[in-house]
């Protein structure tokens, strides 16, 4: 008995958190590129350097279309989560940090890792109510060149099947849980 109440809670746990987590996260998949802004400074990349990232929305937004939540993560030339957001907030977006804010904040800190890379792209996600999305990325290089808007690129697209396929092993976990369930109530 005290193993079907574990198998039960366990179950339910882990229905109430994957939803939350799928939620926001596959929200990212279908982001469009749009043109608000993103400040990140300094402009330039240094290893062990703390940023300020700024998102400014200019937007004229009716009250079907208003802001949830904004995201934001760093990754490095190879698509790897790098860095470390200083948020109250964060989440795991398929093993990418992803900073949380809210409505109404617009500025998080970041620090960028302790070893060199060459660059480190920033991208940045309003979240609205309408579960529409739009991002933006910005590019620090470890030159003296400024921060640039990037278009969109395949690595976008590469950390959209990284949300697909941890969505799918999280499904895979459930169902053995659901059918033990299902055969301890019979």
């Amino acid at each position: 008995m005290a193993t079907f109440l574990f198998l039960v809670q366990l179950l339910f746990i882990g229905t109430l958190i994957v939803p939350a987590y799928t939620q926001r996260c596959d929200l990212l998949q279908n982001a469009t590129a749009s043109n608000f802004n993103v400040t990140v400074t300094p402009e330039t990349y240094h290893a062990n350097t703390s940023y300020l990232v700024t998102i400014s929305d200019n937007t004229n937004l009716t009250d079907s279309k208003s802001v949830t939540e904004y995201l934001l993560q760093a990754f490095s030339p190879q698509n790897l989560s790098v860095g470390v957001w200083k948020v109250a907030n964060t989440d795991n977006c398929s093993s990418i940090d992803t900073a949380v804010l809210n409505a109404t904040q617009k500025t998080a800190n970041w620090t960028s890792p302790g070893s060199e890379v060459s660059s480190v792209e920033i991208r940045a996600y309003i979240i609205f109510t309408d579960k529409s999305v739009e991002f933006k990325t910005v590019t620090l290089n470890s030159e003296s060149e400024t921060t640039t808007a990037q278009p969109v690129t395949n690595s976008t697209f590469n950390s959209v099947s990284m949300v697909q396929s941890s969505s799918f092993f999280i499904a895979v976990i459930q169902l053995p849980l659901l059918l033990v369930t299902s055969k301890l109530l019979s």
